[in-house]
């Protein structure tokens, strides 16, 4: 079956959606949508950039509503995800595993040289989705709040800070170990002083199944990212085990009532 995807024209009563159809036209599709939208960024800066942020905050509608239809881990949103990141690869923009979706879609849109500004643009956006905005009210959440500057300095209840977010993230090591191990080797470089509740271990996994510890990371930057990583993670965890029960409800929901007209 074809795959279509289609970014209608921006109306500000109107929310743009993507319709999405699994097949092998999913990577045209993506292109044609990212491509159009690319052209129309260039087009509000040299045209319009000094007279008027509406056209910005029309674009920042579109890159919304791609956002909304890649996120998620369903069949068909990751066909999308997997389809816009060829297509990354396709223009040369370059990004880390961690990468979030919404700084990528930015830094196709609005181009990867001014990257402060790219993250202007989706930390504003990623405020906007952690209150749930929907794509339809874009442009008029951020002239309420008086652009998205504002939008950024002032952030959401929501929109928590790193430090916050490392305390979440930490809060998350007391999960269920997955193995244990005492080593002498590992303690002789294990800095106690530098110890906040988290430590990285970096490994290899030998063809026995066996993970062999290389290093112990303890640098303060690289444990906070990984923390911060670690929420998300455990975010995305939760929506798919929601999917996936909800799946398991209106599955057993259609089987009862075939059971029911079987028996009527």
């Amino acid at each position: 079956m074809d795959q279509t995807l289609e970014v209608p024209k921006v109306a500000t009563d109107t929310t743009p959606k993507l319709s999405v159809r699994v097949g092998d036209k999913t990577k045209h599709e993506i292109k044609t949508a990212f491509d159009g939208l690319i052209s129309e960024r260039k087009s509000w800066e040299q045209n319009e950039y000094a007279r008027s942020n509406q056209k910005l905050y029309e674009i920042f509608q579109k890159c919304y509503a791609l956002y909304l239809e890649m996120k998620g881990v369903t069949a068909e949103k990751l066909a999308l995800k997997r389809a816009f990141n060829a297509y990354c690869t396709d223009n040369g923009v370059t990004y880390k595993d961690s990468t979030h979706l919404m700084v990528k879609i930015c830094r196709v849109v609005f181009g990867s040289n001014d990257r402060r500004r790219i993250s202007a643009y989706a930390t504003a956006l990623r405020i906007a989705d952690e209150q749930l905005v929907p794509s339809s009210g874009i442009p008029e959440y951020f002239r309420n709040a008086g652009g998205f500057e504002e939008v950024r300095r002032t952030k959401s209840p929501n929109g928590l800070t790193l430090e916050a977010k490392k305390t979440q993230g930490l809060a998350l090591m007391s999960a269920p170990s997955l193995g244990m191990l005492h080593n002498d080797s590992l303690n002789a470089v294990f800095d106690e002083a530098a110890y906040e509740g988290a430590v990285l271990l970096m490994s290899t996994r030998e063809p026995d199944g066996s993970f062999q510890i290389k290093y112990v990371l303890q640098n303060g930057s690289l444990i906070t990212n990984a923390l911060v990583h670690l929420v998300t993670l455990d975010k995305e965890q939760q929506a798919k085990r929601k999917a996936e029960q909800e799946a398991a409800n209106d599955a057993s929901v259609r089987d009862q009532a075939v059971q029911q007209a079987v028996n009527a």
